[in-house]
């Protein structure tokens, strides 16, 4: 083993990086449809009948890259992507968790993960994880395994009316954006007796700790924070939860736009000041960031796994693949009045971009006998 392995394996506990190879041909056998397969929904719902054809963990070429920036993510800012309540309901749920993702690889992806004795080992990413009783975290496990992000929202009993409600107590949370597990703001206090400054640090960290979700419901994290899941969703998520059965999943997808690459947006991790929203700007630097969520119930412990796959494409590619085009202005021309106050920074310059890639509709000429009007790319898209 060298040196740089030896420090990796020392760093995550039962992550071994020297059980198997890495093998490219193996990886160029991935699909690459995700920009068609995984397109904006033309009208965003909270939840969606499970497709057959939808596997719960995605495996396909953007999966070796997310689970190395993973690693990457778990070795250096682990206590920001992997945290937890305490409680023996919440250890037991991360580990059935655990289970269902391993034996979900095992049997969805056997090409690509195979297990030896307690090892779980994939060529995709050349990881071999220890599941046995002294092997790595439950959470680092899901996380290396997983390219979604996992999170588990256990019953609780809350109110005079001991209402069955679904906190989140537990999570393996690697590509947020903007928000975090728990609030990790670090900023000092301004020392010097400055109104503006001590009330803009006061600001700040009330707004860090509003982003952090652990231990709050549903209700909680969105409340006064998204208007338009207040005013549709609130009150029916919870009943959503107590009556799933754990043979039934769920879907939705979501969208939004941001001016760069990266997929770890950690509410107080400081990043460099990007640059303006404009038109030219998000042809040049941007990317679409596409959220591919789950629900399912997990058997044993009655916790909901709330998953998300997170696609970055990049504009310039995404507005010259026709189906991905015609996906992203269906979604745009049907955002719900609400949206535009959650989205109010951005979506101006980013209509503008968007509507110099809008296909214009073809006018019908009334001299050729039979010449009908032609749908948009946008009409086409969902017909």
């Amino acid at each position: 083993m060298n040196p740089e392995n030896r420090e990796m394996d020392m760093a995550i506990h039962g992550v071994f990086t020297d059980k198997v190879e890495k093998r490219e041909k193996l990886i160029a056998t991935l699909r690459t449809d995700d920009m068609e397969r995984y397109t904006v929904v033309p009208s965003t719902v909270m939840i969606n009948k499970w497709p057959d054809d939808l596997n719960w963990v995605i495996v396909d070429s953007t999966y070796p890259a997310q689970i190395s920036r993973r690693m990457e993510l778990l070795l250096n800012k682990r206590d920001m992507v992997v945290d937890r309540l305490p409680g023996d309901d919440v250890r037991a749920a991360e580990y059935e968790l655990r289970d269902t993702v391993v034996n979900e690889v095992l049997t969805l992806y056997p090409d690509y993960f195979k297990r030896e004795g307690d090892l779980i080992l994939s060529p995709l990413t050349g990881l071999a994880l220890d599941v046995g009783p002294y092997g790595a975290d439950p959470l680092v496990t899901v996380a290396l395994l997983a390219s979604e992000d996992m999170l588990l929202l256990l019953p609780e009993k809350r109110g005079p009316r001991q209402e069955t409600v679904y906190p989140l107590k537990a999570g393996a949370l690697l590509f947020p954006n903007g928000w975090g597990l728990r609030s990790k703001f670090n900023q000092p206090e301004p020392v010097f007796p400055h109104l503006g400054l001590r009330a803009a640090w006061r600001e700040a960290q009330k707004e860090s700790l509003r982003a952090a979700r652990l231990g709050k419901t549903p209700y909680e994290i969105h409340h006064g924070a998204v208007s338009h899941y207040m005013a549709e969703y609130a009150t029916r998520v919870d009943t959503f939860f107590a009556n799933m059965k754990p043979e039934h999943k769920a879907w939705r997808r979501n969208w939004g736009m941001t001016l760069g690459p990266e997929l770890f947006r950690h509410s107080d991790h400081q990043e460099a000041e990007g640059p303006d929203m404009n038109a030219e700007n998000w042809e040049k630097f941007g990317y679409l960031r596409s959220e591919h969520e789950t629900f399912r119930k997990l058997p044993v412990t009655g916790a909901v796994i709330f998953g998300i796959k997170t696609y970055l494409w990049k504009l310039d590619a995404l507005v010259r693949n026709e189906k991905a085009l015609n996906a992203l202005l269906a979604g745009n021309d049907n955002l719900k009045p609400l949206m535009f106050e959650y989205r109010s920074a951005s979506l101006p310059s980013f209509r503008e971009f968007l509507d110099r890639h809008r296909p214009k509709a073809v006018t019908p000429d009334p001299s050729v006998p039979g010449s009908l009007p032609q749908p948009t790319l946008g009409q086409r898209a969902f017909e």
